[in-house]
């Protein structure tokens, strides 16, 4: 948090590209992670500042600020680019951060431009179907991320990487399935998914002995839609998976934390994705 806004402070603009917030209606949608995150303020006057920063644990990091104007509607949104404002934080802080100026255009800046917006309740998405890795190995998109938190029950209270505007208000209400466009509707859980431990294994790495994890092969597998997107979890909530592997009929997982006991999590323990 330190260096987020240690490299914060640092930052400079020029006078015709400062845009002053604080007394333009703003709406803002955002994802905040571990010093990463996302911003998008829609400014009532029409124009838009999207802002996406990554900053690494040991210093050093970039910033990057696309301006321009936008379309919105109670269904859509949609970005017209104009300007990108970029900022290299060096990994000595005490070095100034280097900031480049340009026109919008180049691929490896390039931003979503086209979304959908997705209401529950008082919360409002924006989602695109624009496939990217984010923190994942495999290429998804927001409707496929917003799936993975609603599954496993982490939505309302949190969210992953995709724009959300939320308020404090609870949410009471089931989400509305019928918004997702179809072809992304599989990903989503009608119902929890819930499978017995079917065997437990202990591995140990021969190069590291005290580096010890276990294997859990699950009774459950693709034709009882388990994919390797799901996170099953005990009643307790103080045991959990994440399937790495699936096959017809059974799918795997690991448990890295060495308290791993077979006394407490014997053959036949229940997981599901969602308890409540």
């Amino acid at each position: 948090m330190f260096l987020i806004f240690s490299c914060s402070n640092n930052k400079t603009k020029s006078n015709d590209e400062k845009i002053d917030i604080k007394n333009i209606d703003t709406l803002r949608y955002s994802y905040d992670g571990f010093n990463n995150g996302l911003r998008l303020d829609l400014l009532s006057d029409g124009r838009f500042i999207n802002e996406n920063y990554l900053f690494s644990c040991f210093g050093g990091g970039e910033r990057k600020k696309v301006f321009g104007t936008y379309k919105m509607d109670s269904l859509k949104l949609t970005l017209n680019p104009e300007r990108i404002e970029f900022i290299e934080y060096p990994e000595d802080m005490e070095l100034k951060p280097k900031t480049t100026k340009i026109k919008y255009g180049i691929d490896s800046l390039k931003i979503k431009t086209e979304f959908q917006v997705v209401q529950w309740e008082n919360n409002k998405y924006l989602f695109s179907d624009y496939f990217d890795f984010g923190w994942s190995l495999d290429k998804e998109n927001d409707y496929i991320r917003f799936a993975d938190y609603l599954n496993t029950g982490l939505e309302p209270e949190m969210n992953g990487m995709y724009l959300v505007n939320k308020t404090k208000d609870s949410i009471t209400s089931e989400f509305d399935l019928k918004q997702i466009p179809e072809k992304w509707q599989s990903y989503f859980l009608k119902e929890p998914v819930s499978a017995k431990i079917k065997n437990i294994t202990k591995v140990i790495d021969p190069n590291d002995e005290e580096n010890i994890s276990w294997q859990i092969e699950l009774d459950k597998g693709e034709k009882d839609r388990i994919n390797n997107r799901l996170t099953l979890e005990t009643q307790d909530g103080e045991f959990f998976i994440e399937v790495d592997s699936v096959l017809t009929n059974r799918s795997f997982g690991k448990y890295y934390l060495p308290d791993f006991t077979k006394e407490k999590y014997p053959i036949g323990t229940e997981l599901r994705t969602k308890w409540k």
